[in-house]
C-alpha cells in the first residue's frame, strides 16, 4: 500500500483547511447608527471564563463602534438569514444602518444597545474589556454579558439539530471546500 505524504502549506494559507463560522457582529455608533458586519475570526476564551474573543482588520466600522460605545452582540447565523447577513459586508458608508438596508429583521438585545438580528440561531453580547492592537489588526477580548438561544430552533428545550448541521453550510474556508466561494463573493458586490 502507497504511503501518502501529507501537504505542507505555507503559514499563511492554514485556512485551506482550518473551518472559520460565520457570525454577525451587531453593534451601535455613539449616535445610535446599528452597523452589521459578518465575522469568522471569533472564538470562546477558555471555558468557563465568560469571555469571547474577535480579531478585526484595520479600520473597519464595527471595531470603531466597539471602541466608541465598548459593546457588541455576536449574532450566530442559520440557513434562512445567511444570504442577507452576507449582504452586510458590502462597503456601505458609516451612516447606513446595513441591517435595515439589507432587510435583517433585529430584536432588541437584553444588556447592550447594539440589536439582535432576529433570525439568528443565538447571540452573545457583550462589553469591551480589552483590546490588542497591531498595525494591521485588532483582537478584541468581550465580557458576556447575556448568551441565549434562539427559541425558533428549540424543542423541548434542547437544539432541534446538531450545532454543525445547523452551521455546516455557513462555515467559511478560503479553499472553497465547505462554501462556494464565488457565492459568497458574488453576495459581496453592489
Amino acid at each position: 500500500m502507497e504511503r501518502r505524504r501529507p501537504m505542507e502549506l505555507a503559514p499563511e494559507k492554514f485556512k485551506q483547511f482550518f473551518p472559520l463560522p460565520v457570525t454577525v457582529i451587531t453593534t451601535r455608533d455613539g449616535r445610535g447608527v446599528a452597523n452589521a458586519a459578518p465575522y469568522s475570526c471569533v472564538m470562546p476564551i477558555l471555558r468557563p471564563y465568560p469571555l469571547i474573543a474577535l480579531a478585526s482588520a484595520l479600520p473597519r466600522h464595527t471595531l470603531q463602534n466597539i471602541r466608541e460605545t465598548g459593546q457588541f452582540v455576536v449574532n450566530v447565523i442559520g440557513r434562512p438569514s445567511f444570504r442577507d447577513a452576507m449582504r452586510t459586508a458590502r462597503p456601505y458608508p458609516p451612516d447606513v444602518d446595513e441591517l435595515e438596508r439589507v432587510g435583517l429583521e433585529t430584536v432588541p438585545s437584553k444588556r447592550v444597545s447594539p440589536p439582535r438580528i432576529a433570525a439568528a440561531i443565538g447571540w452573545v453580547e457583550a462589553t469591551l474589556e480589552r483590546e490588542v492592537t497591531d498595525e494591521r489588526y485588532a483582537l478584541l477580548v468581550g465580557r458576556i454579558l447575556c448568551s441565549e438561544i434562539n427559541d425558533r430552533y428549540l424543542e423541548d428545550g434542547r437544539l432541534k439539530e446538531l450545532p454543525l448541521t445547523l452551521l455546516a453550510p455557513h462555515f467559511r474556508m478560503l479553499g472553497d471546500v465547505l462554501a462556494d466561494r464565488e457565492e459568497l463573493e458574488s453576495e459581496l458586490t453592489l
